[in-house]
């Protein structure tokens, strides 16, 4: 197979709906020599953070010298960017390749028991499949959805972190951050150590009874480990870090005041690691330039300095009230122009509620070309009734790339992490 015909051969097997259950993934897995079971794992789940929680910990694990594997979802950039190994991407080569090993099995004689295998289920595989075969010293895996029953939980991990429990995925998770918290917490396994960040109480004490049933013991965000803010500055947060093993000042190299907690949370992951494997405590000075050089894609990146313009993937109400704490306390004097649209699974309504709050802010919804994506008639329906902005996000991009600013403005293009994908990849194009 070629690129083109790998590409749709595993389009075919994407679904707007999980098909929830791991017997698939254990039969696929099973027939491969069970891959999954050869590594040492650090599965992460959570509603928000998971990602910049992932890129500190890898840029930290990576520091001490260690071939550090990465499975995160979903790309922003490159399909491939979703399998990588110290930043390194999947060469498009070796996952055409892996490809056709994988579509002889779901194609032959295993065909009837694999029935039902999604995209996801097989680029889970072959990220385990991958990371096996190059022999990584540690792969980190990223939950897709909830935890119990998401294709990643058939690892037998060394450690465990659930970041931030928030209402997401509701129709398929729960309605209640008690029920979202049991789906996350569904990763616990039996005596393996848990990290948990800055979770609401109602979802942290279901998380706790799980992790007592199964003799896991927890790392706590704000009782075995403290993050404390600083100051903000032009390339980061400053923030002040304490458990009963490491006291430090350190700086993010990603904005955001939620940051100084994805970061506390990778530093308490990596000792917990380094205890559970055997490993002497990496030193604050490496800490300290392993969290400065981190970068994350559209994490509240600024793509553009003049005029300035922001990315940020906030997907979810959670994730929206941490973009907002960012741009109340970096931008207050700042006109805003927000540009936003999401997909058919998430929040809407909530969303725009959220995001309605901000003063001195100009709201413009639009649509993106996405399976996934909300519809263009809701969404221009929605625009109507709340008396906001409709444009397409090419003709806003355009529009305000080409301006002259009169006052401070900041735009931030935010929602769907698909729909940024697609402006990022656009406005990076433009800028070169």
């Amino acid at each position: 197979m070629n690129k083109n015909e790998t590409n749709q051969w595993i389009a075919n097997y994407r679904t707007d709906q999980p098909h929830f259950g791991l017997e698939r993934m254990v039969e696929l897995l099973a027939l491969r020599g069970n891959p999954h079971l050869k590594l040492k794992v650090i599965h992460i789940g959570g509603t928000n953070g998971k990602g910049s929680t992932i890129a500190f910990l890898k840029n930290l694990l990576e520091k001490m010298g260690l071939r550090v594997g990465v499975f995160s979802s979903p790309y922003l950039i490159h399909y491939t960017d979703q399998i990588a190994i110290n930043g390194e991407s999947i060469l498009e080569a070796r996952l055409e390749s892996l490809m056709v090993d994988y579509r002889s099995l779901l194609e032959g004689e295993h065909a009837q028991a694999l029935q039902g295998t999604t995209e996801f289920e097989i680029i889970t595989a072959i990220a385990y499949d991958y990371f096996a075969s190059e022999q990584v010293d540690v792969a980190i895996m990223e939950v897709g959805m909830g935890g119990l029953l998401d294709s990643t939980n058939v690892c037998q991990p060394i450690l465990t972190g659930i970041t931030t429990i928030g209402l997401d995925h509701v129709a398929l998770l729960g309605d209640s951050l008690e029920a979202i918290a049991e789906q996350k917490a569904g990763i616990i396994k039996q005596g393996v150590p848990l990290v948990t960040g800055d979770i609401v109480p109602e979802a942290l004490s279901v998380i706790d009874q799980i992790a007592k049933a199964k003799q896991a013991s927890r790392l706590a965000y704000g009782e075995d480990y403290q993050v404390n803010h600083h100051e903000s500055v032009e390339t980061g947060e400053i923030f002040d870090y304490s458990s009963s093993v490491r006291q430090g000042r350190f700086q993010t190299g990603l904005l955001g005041l939620h940051q100084i907690e994805n970061a506390g949370m990778a530093i308490a992951l990596l000792d917990t690691f380094c205890k559970e494997d055997g490993r002497e405590l990496a030193s604050n000075d490496l800490l300290a330039q392993a969290l400065e050089e981190t970068s994350w894609p559209g994490r509240l990146e600024v793509i553009y300095r003049e005029p300035l313009m922001i990315l940020d993937g906030a997907h979810n109400p959670h994730a929206i009230k941490a973009l907002l704490a960012t741009l109340k306390e970096r931008f207050t004097d700042y006109q805003k122009e927000i540009l936003f649209t999401c997909i058919k699974t998430k929040a809407f309504e909530d969303m725009l509620d959220l995001l309605e709050t901000l003063s001195n802010t100009k709201i413009t919804l639009t649509y993106f070309e996405d399976s996934r994506a909300t519809d263009e008639k809701v969404l221009k329906e929605m625009a109507d009734s709340r008396n906001l902005n409709y444009q397409s996000w090419q003709e806003f991009l355009d529009k305000k790339l080409s301006e002259n600013e009169e006052k401070k403005t900041v735009r931030i293009i935010t929602g769907s992490l698909y729909f940024l994908a697609q402006v990022r990849t656009y406005l990076m194009e433009r800028k070169n």
